[in-house]
């Protein structure tokens, strides 16, 4: 779904972290086993996809910035640092591919590690308020994610893997100006007729 309409008209499924593995997997169940996939635009994505499937796709070699900056041993440290605490990370993190493998060698304990899409840290956060009782949580993705997980259970400890792991470009959008672009329209967004058509297809799907 990171694409621009540009992209997103030339490609024929369209996909989020939450649901990645299950766009892939339909279509292998729908256009066969053997299909061809070239999966973009992020690499630690595809191959948490490819991980989970059991396949191998084309993987587009590219990735988000602040992902790539969560580094295994801002991991290591930070875990060790609050041994009791559950492991949150979202599979656009690069380090997440080592820690998968981590976890299926033995490594590191797969006690308390979960593998969460945006939408499933927050599904995470209202359950673990449901549930009571104070825990903490290690949290490996965009600290701007932290606000709302603390939002969703105030009494759960949400801990930054690494607390410089900001995103300049989502800072950019900020209340005054979604304000101002909705009071005075401002800052519109035109798409070719050609193109929205074509890039809503894979989004359909």
């Amino acid at each position: 779904v990171n694409t621009t309409a540009e992209v997103k008209a030339l490609t024929d499924y369209c996909c989020t972290s939450a649901n990645a593995v299950d766009v892939v997997r339909h279509i292998y169940e729908t256009h066969g086993p053997d299909t061809e996939i070239l999966f973009g635009p992020d690499m630690w994505l595809g191959a948490y996809v490819e991980k989970e499937l059991g396949r191998r796709m084309h993987v587009w070699d590219g990735e988000c910035h602040v992902h790539a900056g969560i580094r295994p041993s801002d991991i290591e440290a930070t875990r060790a640092a609050h041994p009791g605490a559950d492991f949150l990370i979202h599979p656009e993190c690069g380090c997440s591919t080592s820690v998968m493998e981590y976890v299926a060698a033995g490594d590191v304990s797969a006690e308390g590690v979960h593998m969460l899409s945006t939408g499933g840290m927050l599904k995470y956060a209202q359950d673990a308020e449901r549930g009571g009782g104070t825990r903490a949580a290690v949290v490996a993705t965009e600290i701007g994610m932290l606000h709302p997980l603390q939002m969703a259970a105030p009494d759960v400890e949400f801990i930054p893997a690494n607390a410089e792991a900001s995103c300049m470009y989502m800072k950019m959008i900020t209340l005054p100006k979604l304000r101002d672009a909705l009071r005075e329209m401002q800052y519109e967004v035109r798409v070719p007729e050609d193109v929205a058509r074509r890039a809503r297809v894979p989004i359909d799907r």
